[in-house]
């Protein structure tokens, strides 16, 4: 999917000087160099024809493998002026309402490229100080929708090659009749993940525009009517019903004992970090982490275990390949957790337990698997 690099700029300098091409620097913070922009098309129209500077005073290292430092191709939205929500600043002990927040507006500086080398680039930030220059050119009304539609077909082409990626051999839509193995249900897993992805991504960039379903059912290569894409799936991103939903699943979550297991031990580590104020508002915490990784294995387990616990005979193949997803989710809680533990050893021994709980749950886990292999 999208390099987004936002977390890990430094500063910046991005020039649409010369119509119709876009140069820059981007120093991302742990290279001894810059990455170099050479695109062609043009920034909107409140940095078309300027100098854009920008700096970071939070960039962390990252892991660039595979990220070309001579970044060619063409423009996507280049824009200082996005709108985006962005919480309210306000003291805890300022907030006494029962109703939420509402939310602020703020200029968002969004910098979208295509590249050759590695598809669609992105930094995206509210908190970037960021100075543009007097234009030296200044950009149509007209011009700008051109360059809109053409921003947008870059990145229909960018969903088209992700789409290619997919190994030809697994582009249907549904599963073979016959029974898979494993293996063939691990790739078909992977390829809907993957068209998962490219939908959140969308939704993520378009989500604003008043033709935001359109443009998604292009894109998907969807052949329905736009309105059943907003009835049959966009309202599943209503955050009004989200509680209401969620209180909902809760009274049918399978009680397969594998799940129950690991909801157990989720939520006695949430309980214990919480009670321990080792859980923050900031998501790069470990301990946050670790709770999340603990969901979502929970998440794959119900995925793998719900129709077995609901007695619907399952084919071994899909069981298998499921089981494969929450152990690895599993392996990244238990690694989390063990790099929570090495911080302060000492603070955490009451971890023993749920560390020895994670372990036999795995054994239980790679067992089951070991079944369905042999049916």
């Amino acid at each position: 999917m999208a390099w987004r690099i936002d977390k890990y700029v430094v500063r910046g300098l991005i020039q649409n000087i010369v119509p119709g091409r876009v140069v820059g620097t981007v120093w991302l913070k742990g290279l001894n160099q810059p990455v170099e922009l050479n695109l062609k098309g043009n920034c909107y129209r409140d940095l078309a024809g300027a100098r854009l500077e920008f700096r970071n005073a939070k960039a962390i290292e990252g892991d660039y493998s595979g990220f070309d430092i001579f970044q060619e191709g063409t423009v996507g939205d280049m824009t200082a002026s996005k709108k985006v929500k962005t919480p309210p600043d306000f003291d805890d002990d300022e907030f006494v309402s029962d109703e939420p927040p509402a939310f602020k507006l703020a200029n968002c500086l969004y910098l979208e490229w295509f590249s050759e080398s590695n598809g669609r680039v992105l930094i995206e930030s509210v908190d970037y100080a960021w100075k543009v220059s007097l234009p030296k050119w200044t950009l149509s009304e007209d011009a700008e929708r051109d360059q809109q539609e053409a921003n947008k077909q870059a990145m229909f082409n960018f969903m088209d090659e992700l789409s290619r990626a997919l190994d030809p051999a697994e582009q249907r839509e549904d599963p073979l009749e016959e029974d898979m193995d494993e293996f063939q249900w691990e790739a078909y897993l992977q390829k809907t993940d993957a068209r998962s992805d490219m939908l959140l991504e969308l939704f993520e960039k378009y989500e604003n525009a008043p033709d935001c379903e359109e443009i998604i059912a292009q894109a998907m290569g969807w052949e329905i009517d736009s309105m059943e894409v907003t009835e049959e799936f966009f309202e599943d991103w209503d955050t009004d019903e989200d509680e209401e939903k969620a209180g909902s699943a809760l009274e049918y979550l399978p009680n397969h004992p594998l799940i129950v297991n690991m909801m157990e031990i989720t939520s006695n580590l949430y309980d214990e970090s919480e009670a321990r104020k080792l859980l923050s508002d900031d998501t790069s915490n470990p301990w946050n982490q670790l709770i999340w990784h603990g969901q979502m294995t929970v998440s794959k387990l119900i995925a793998a275990l719900e129709q077995v616990s609901e007695g619907v005979e399952t084919e071994p193949g899909f069981v298998v390949a499921a089981l494969k997803r929450a152990l690895h989710l599993l392996h990244l809680t238990i690694a989390t957790m063990e790099a929570c533990i090495s911080l302060k050893p000492e603070e955490h021994k009451w971890t023993s337990d749920i560390r020895k709980e994670l372990f036999a749950l795995r054994e239980s886990i790679i067992d089951l698997m070991h079944n369905y292999r042999q049916r």
